[in-house]
């Protein structure tokens, strides 16, 4: 059996020469990056640190986000992540929460670790990554000078099976973050065996493509006959059967089987796949979407492209996918998508265009993706394959659907019950046709082990279903005749409005269809007849002129009378995530100062 830091170590080895990443103008190999984080590492058992304490890391999309975590692992202690966004009590409550002993921050976060340091006396480093300089408090570039770039000998054992590797808070939009736990045998095999078992379910629609997808991927393997023969290739049963098992076995494989052979396997990848796959990672690390396609990426010897800027640049996006030819985007939803959208069709509009012909796949979760987003990007990119993700930090990838420019219909996603993704009822029943339940998935070999100090949390969300455990997601979903589910909403959100109840995200997909609407976020203020108002909150398009009145009427005539708002704010902005998620807690403090303590 493989431990996790031999297989990482092994990984690295393998991938020596190619491409682990490119950010900016530096493009750094496998190699360099090992050597890189070796010398972290030293610096890191210099500095006291030990195995299985909790290492924070709060940074942007940077190479030093990567390096941070591979020192920790190479120590068996673990990097945490922290929000860049977070206030200080949430930055606080965080690294208490965790115990952290050191902190690793971008120098933007500085002036609010000067004011937490008296509140924290556990931490006992603190690093800044950046220019800024604070007395008491360390710089990251002072810690690589003079220490060696080969792996540092332990004098404790590495990560043992039942080990917490990872740390990963949750996004914390309407409540406290809570740290998700993967353990050693799910950090890197979990998400990549998630993954594949999904994409099996979508092979046939792949397979209906349009051919000019076929005719690149031929072109782009040098090997004849490829664009006829993969359409029908995936159209099989069969074939569906075998990538099924392959990801059903793929973790077990990287975590049971000997070193050598962990050897020779990632050798064949090395030749097949090495720096072949380039992602652009759209979406920040500091949330699993990104992070967990920046790390299981590293098996195949994938290079992560990462943005420089510190907030989302559609137009730096595009230009980076043309620049280092990246062929696959990891997105949220509509919050970068329709961006992307937006500029591609004011682009068209001027005469201008961007070279994305080397982009065949966005990867996109988080967010609901719009059909008007998905028209328009096959308008532009008619060789592109969408694959829209049911995901989250406990479950990584739950469902996947492909849509291609191929079909007739671009409705609006649904995902597919199947032999692990169930919606259940409060009491673990299966729903009807037509029902309204939880989603859930069999965590099996893949998910999550739990939240970190909160087990009543985790035996909410953990649960035993008719002898599987499942992991209970919090989307709430109805399913209909064809074992389609339509997701809803987030049951945390769930608004009751005269003992009736409405999910902020079916009302905001209606509003974000008025053509002078560029995004709304619904939550509820108190009222004293319906108990809770449903209340929007509206950013207009540019130089539209909208009227409350008549955006109630829109949604009266799309849903119940009882979802439309009785409240609208129009706001110049609305309070977003970094990910282009609405920030709903955020939201809720904006129509509470409003609104006061109810309306009548």
């Amino acid at each position: 059996m493989t431990d996790f830091n031999g297989f990482y170590t092994a990984m690295l080895r393998s991938f020596a020469r190619y491409p682990v990443m490119i950010y900016g103008d530096r493009t750094i190999t496998y190699r360099e990056f090992d050597e890189q984080s070796n010398r972290l590492a030293h610096a890191l058992l210099e500095l006291g640190i030990k195995r299985d304490e909790n290492v924070g890391i709060a940074e942007y999309n940077t190479p030093a986000f990567l390096e941070v975590t591979a020192a920790a692992w190479k120590i068996a202690a673990r990097a945490v992540t922290l929000n860049f966004k977070f206030k200080e009590w949430e930055l606080k409550h965080v690294i208490e929460d965790a115990g952290m002993t050191a902190v690793f921050f971008n120098e933007d976060l500085a002036d609010r670790m000067i004011n937490l340091r008296a509140e924290l006396p556990g931490v006992r480093h603190y690093v800044i990554i950046g220019e800024r300089r604070v007395e008491g408090m360390l710089n990251y570039s002072d810690l690589f000078p003079g220490r060696p770039p080969t792996h540092p000998d332990l004098c404790w054992d590495t990560f043992r099976d039942d080990d917490i590797v990872v740390l990963m808070y949750t996004g914390g939009t309407t409540g406290y973050p809570k740290g998700v736990i993967y353990t050693h045998d799910q950090v890197l095999s979990a998400p990549l065996e998630a993954m594949i078992r999904n994409l099996a379910g979508g092979l046939k629609e792949i397979a209906q493509a349009p051919p000019s997808i076929f005719e690149g991927i031929e072109k782009a393997v040098k090997i004849p006959g490829t664009a006829r023969f993969l359409p029908w290739l995936l159209s099989r049963d069969a074939a569906r059967k075998v990538v099924s098992t392959v990801g059903k076995h793929a973790g077990p494989f990287i975590d049971r089987s000997p070193y050598p052979v962990i050897r020779a396997f990632l050798g064949i990848m090395s030749r097949l796949s090495g720096g072949k796959v380039r992602m652009l990672l759209a979406s920040p690390m500091m949330h699993a979407w990104a992070y967990n396609h920046a790390i299981i990426g590293m098996i195949g010897g994938f290079t992560s492209v990462l943005l420089p800027s510190k907030a989302f640049d559609v137009v730096e996006m595009m230009e980076t996918l043309g620049k280092t030819r990246a062929n696959v985007l990891v997105a949220v939803g509509d919050g970068q998508c329709r961006p992307m959208a937006d500029e591609l069709d004011r682009a068209a509009a001027e005469g201008r265009s961007y070279d994305l012909s080397s982009l065949a796949v966005i990867l996109t979760s988080g967010m609901a993706l719009s059909v008007d987003v998905k028209e328009r990007l096959f308008r532009h990119l008619p060789r592109l394959v969408i694959l829209d993700v049911l995901a989250s930090t406990e479950g990584h990838y739950i469902s996947i659907t492909p849509y291609t420019a191929a079909d007739r219909e671009l409705a609006k996603t649904v995902f597919k019950v199947s032999e692990t993704v169930k919606v259940l009822d409060e009491d673990g029943r299966e729903v009807s046709a037509g029902e309204i339940g939880e989603v859930a998935v069999a965590r099996e070999h893949q998910g999550s082990s739990g939240y970190f100090h909160d087990a009543e949390k985790s035996a909410r969300t953990y649960r035993k279903v008719g002898g599987r455990t499942y992991i209970f997601t919090g989307d709430m979903g109805m399913v209909d005749e064809r074992g389609h589910i339509h997701l809803i909403g987030r049951g945390s959100g769930c608004i009751n409005t005269g003992g009736e109840k409405v999910f902020p995200e079916e009302v905001e997909e209606v509003l974000n269809q008025h053509p002078g609407v560029e995004l709304s976020g619904v939550t509820s203020v108190p009222h004293e007849r319906w108990g809770e108002a449903v209340t929007a909150v509206i950013q207009p398009r540019e130089g539209a002129e909208l009227d409350e009145e008549e955006l109630k009427a829109f949604c009266k005539e799309r849903l119940a009378d009882y979802k439309a708002p009785k409240y609208v704010i129009f706001v110049d902005e609305l309070p977003r995530l970094i990910t282009g998620k609405v920030h709903y807690r955020e939201l809720k403090e904006l129509v509470s100062e409003k609104y006061g303590a109810g309306s009548s």
